[in-house]
């Protein structure tokens, strides 16, 4: 063994034993992980002594999350002949905790058992990491054979089930990032990556980012790596932490590309805790003249309104930019008003306007939804979408109807999206004087295809909208189902929603309201007593149920940005809630924002 490999491999067992350490700022990536930290988990014990049959199907899909050399802990359960052959290759059905193990109703030999494994699946983990949901009742049969008193399992299917929680308990969320096709801004993509072998964790990331983007993100995300990049050489950390990524066949790069390659390399890493990259093509510098990108870098070429997204990295050692005073517009009775109860300044904040809802873009100008449009029918007021800078006049955007969803900014601040009707998915762009916006068209055929529309019988009417962080995808609230779809733009400006999914239909329904927490997770709001304020991962894999403590459904609205409280409007007021780490909520019990009635509509930037 080299000196080079002794050091190196000295510095990971540093790393595993030194836990995480926190980072700065109030990005969506408050946590810095180390290559190879706490998160690898040990091995799931093997068959107990005397186990019967469905103890021991049991154990073999317990175990069957560790990956670890090639499933040696689950393939403990087999006879020694199945473990020599069994095909463990296939995508893992991932399945809902609840796992039902029962006899077969049949007669078998004596010394042979037959058991049926049953579960609701939610998806399957392709190669490349990603979650590709997709919620069926999955049953299959096992068979056991009794070998010197002990049950081993003789047949099984090909590939594993595993338990939603063993995933998690064996994977490390890791988003990598590509590049809108149209922007050139960062796009992030989640991926799951197995614990174990931690050595190998910079190189499996790397792979995951070579793969290219989910097909979830198709037309919205690019990678500048062109196809057939490989890694020259295992990613390797040096002693000071600074990962040495070697690429070759990549053919020539002008600079611009290189930039961008260098982006979502440093950007990718920095989600395992890698601050800073020396990136080489064939041995050679990447970038001439730069022996290495830290996250600063990778985000110094970025226009000014991207490189402050929330979702994005931030530096570990400057931190990201403060958002202590992020404002929150909040329309009540007709009046815009900020959080702490102060009217948010020009008409919209003395209700010349009868403002229903409002979002503010990353730059300062308002996007309101107005009652005050003139309808045929007094019972029915016709909405207006207006635009402006805040505290200012605010222009019509010529979008109407008798509906319009609270409306959303792109991240970029150049385009407003709302839902007029319960059935149009509608676009303003800005155009010609400071504050003025043209409605722009989008296909939104693919919804359609999904089965969303205001006919009986289908998923019902759109009533939320809310654009991802990154601008690259769309949750949106159709008959209380939650849907997220891609935001697929060409060069000509036209803008089509595509990979439309339902997120968790089986538990999550009744839903009226949506944000984004982070670029990979949803927040919804609604109706139901024991769920009213729900978080679920963009690709359907975690729910989680936050706390009911102090709010009364229904919950009618929801604010949320990345590293901020959770803002949301019940029948009784409005009320805060932190969240806590990457998942879950940093407090049990939700506050009273004061000076606010039932039925406020709340809303972050964006």
């Amino acid at each position: 063994m080299t000196r080079v490999r002794r050091v190196v491999l000295l510095l990971l067992a540093v790393l595993l034993a030194a836990g995480c350490a926190s980072v700065p700022g109030s990005s969506e990536v408050t946590v810095l992980r180390q290559v190879g930290d706490a998160a690898e988990p040990t091995a799931p014990p093997g068959p107990a002594r005397d186990a019967g049959p469905l103890e021991t199907v049991r154990g073999w899909v317990l175990a069957s999350g560790a990956t670890a050399e090639r499933h040696r802990a689950a393939r403990g359960f087999l006879t020694s002949a199945t473990a020599g052959t069994w095909d463990d290759g296939a995508s893992p059905v991932v399945v809902s905790d609840q796992v039902d193990t029962v006899f077969v109703d049949r007669p078998v030999p004596v010394g042979e058992a037959r058991v049926r494994v049953r579960a609701t699946a939610l998806g399957v983990l392709t190669p490349d990491g990603v979650f590709d949901a997709g919620v069926r009742p999955v049953e299959v049969e096992v068979g056991l054979t009794e070998q010197n008193g002990q049950w081993r399992i003789s047949s099984l299917p090909t590939g594993t089930i595993v338990r939603r929680s063993d995933l998690r308990a064996n994977t490390r969320p890791v988003r990598t990032w590509f590049l809108d096709p149209q922007r050139a801004s960062p796009v992030s993509d989640p991926r799951y990556l197995a614990t174990t072998p931690a050595r190998s964790v910079p190189t499996r990331t790397m792979q995951y980012l070579l793969a290219g983007p989910s097909e979830s993100l198709a037309g919205a995300a690019v990678s500048a790596l062109p196809v057939g990049t490989a890694l020259r050489s295992d990613v390797t950390i040096t002693p000071e932490g600074t990962a040495v990524v070697d690429l070759t066949r990549t053919g020539p790069l002008d600079d611009r590309r290189r930039r961008e390659v260098a982006q979502q390399v440093t950007l990718t890493l920095a989600g395992i805790g890698v601050a800073r990259v020396e990136l080489l093509v064939d041995g050679e510098p990447l970038l001439p003249g730069v022996p290495e990108v830290d996250i600063a870098a990778a985000l110094a070429g970025l226009p000014p309104e991207v490189a402050r997204r929330p979702d994005l990295p931030v530096d570990p050692v400057v931190g990201g930019p403060g958002e202590s005073d992020v404002p929150v517009l909040v329309a009540d009775d007709g009046r815009l008003r900020l959080l702490s109860g102060e009217p948010a300044g020009g008409p919209a904040g003395r209700g010349t306007y009868r403002a229903a809802s409002a979002s503010a873009s990353a730059d300062g100008d308002v996007a309101l939804v107005a009652q005050d449009g003139v309808s045929a029918d007094p019972a029915v007021p016709r909405m207006r979408l207006l635009t402006g800078a805040g505290g200012s006049e605010l222009a019509a955007s010529g979008i109407e109807g008798r509906s319009l969803a609270r409306p959303s900014w792109t991240p970029d601040s150049n385009e407003v999206w709302s839902v007029a009707d319960g059935t149009t998915v509608v676009r303003a762009a800005r155009a010609g004087p400071p504050g003025a916006a043209r409605p722009l068209p989008v296909d939104a055929s693919g919804l359609v295809a999904a089965g969303v529309t205001a006919a009986p019988g289908a998923l019902g009417p759109l009533s939320a909208l809310r654009i991802s962080p990154d601008g690259a995808r769309v949750a949106l609230v159709s008959g209380g189902r939650v849907l997220v779809a891609a935001i697929a733009r060409d060069g000509a400006g036209n803008a089509r929603l595509g990979s439309v999914a339902a997120l968790r239909p089986e538990s999550l329904d009744q839903v009226l309201d949506v944000g984004w927490t982070r670029t990979d997770q949803i927040v919804t709001v609604g109706n139901r007593a024991d769920r009213p304020v729900t978080l679920v991962s963009v690709d359907g894999l975690d729910l989680e149920s936050l706390s009911t403590t102090n709010i009364t459904p229904p919950v009618t609205a929801v604010a949320a940005r990345p590293g901020r409280p959770l803002v949301v409007a019940d029948q009784g007021g409005t009320w805060t809630l932190p969240l806590g780490g990457e998942s879950g909520s940093g407090t049990d019990v939700w506050q009273a924002v004061p000076g606010f009635g039932a039925s406020t509509v709340p809303a972050y930037p964006g």
